[in-house]
């Protein structure tokens, strides 16, 4: 990401986030992947420290990275849709 505001660095990273957690085949790790990335960015919000908040920005990131390859995955190893779709 480009050094910017901040806050528009983390808004974006967390919309990848939701973007990233539509892409998964699989109910669970959807749903796990939106309610981790909620989660983690509602414990962080009140954070004043740039060099924290470039930390965790790098973190996001890299978490997203992850995040994209196991959707990939998920999506090559599909099966048919659970009782709750």
């Amino acid at each position: 990401m480009a050094q910017g505001n901040p806050r528009t660095e983390v808004l974006s990273l967390f919309r990848s986030f939701l973007r990233a957690s539509r892409c998964f085949e699989s109910y669970n790790f959807r749903e796990y992947v939106h309610r981790r990335a909620r989660d983690a960015f509602k414990q962080h919000r009140n954070e004043t420290n740039p060099d924290t908040i470039q930390a965790l920005i790098r973190k996001a990131q890299n978490e997203l990275d992850v995040v994209q390859r196991q959707a990939l995955i998920n999506s090559i190893y599909s099966h048919g849709k659970l009782v709750v779709e």
